[in-house]
């Protein structure tokens, strides 16, 4: 991994290259962030897994209800919801009956993300998003942002690089990352 003035980045087995700008993930300031994404911004996104041979690009239709209880944070939608341990708030014991298996589940890294395609490959010239991994290192989440080559009708001519300014004022927010233009 290359670390730059912007952030890391890393040079994908499929030659793209993303840049990650890290978040902290003490449980308050990501459940402010999943509050403001999926209750202020759920028409805008896209979520799911995204693992090596499989993606789930979840779209809303209507604002799902956000709740936390227990440390977990529910985005339910009424037709399907999931839950992702953010961990217990400053104070409360964590998982006290089994600390090993709450350090397991807890968000163990977070970050916003750029991803440039060369040369056409994969389904757009880039995206945009955040990511969240749990104590095993394995993929949480992934939160698409409203991306400059692409709508909810499909591929747009040219470049639209104002979709890009929520998730430059969320980086800049949560990630201490200057928003920069098209990035």
């Amino acid at each position: 991994m290359e670390q730059t003035a912007a952030g890391n980045v890393v040079i994908n087995a499929d030659g793209s290259r993303t840049e990650s700008y890290e978040v902290t993930t003490d449980s308050s300031t990501l459940e402010r962030l999943m509050r403001e994404i999926f209750e202020q911004h759920w028409d805008d996104i896209t979520a799911g897994p995204i693992l090596q041979g499989a993606a789930y690009e979840l779209m809303y239709s209507k604002p799902p209800k956000v709740t936390l209880s227990a440390g977990y944070l529910t985005v339910d939608t009424g037709e399907y919801h999931f839950h992702l341990y953010l961990g217990e708030p400053e104070g409360k014991p964590a998982a006290a009956t089994n600390p090993e298996l709450a350090r397991q589940r807890k968000i163990s890294r977070a970050v916003f993300f750029s991803e440039t395609r060369e040369g056409g490959k994969g389904c757009l010239p880039g995206s945009w998003g955040f990511r969240m991994w749990n104590g095993l290192g394995e993929q949480m989440i992934t939160i698409y942002f409203p991306n400059p080559y692409f709508d909810k009708q499909g591929m747009i001519k040219e470049p639209q690089w104002e979709r890009l300014q929520l998730w430059e004022h969320m980086r800049a927010q949560y990630a201490g990352a200057a928003a920069n233009g098209n990035t």
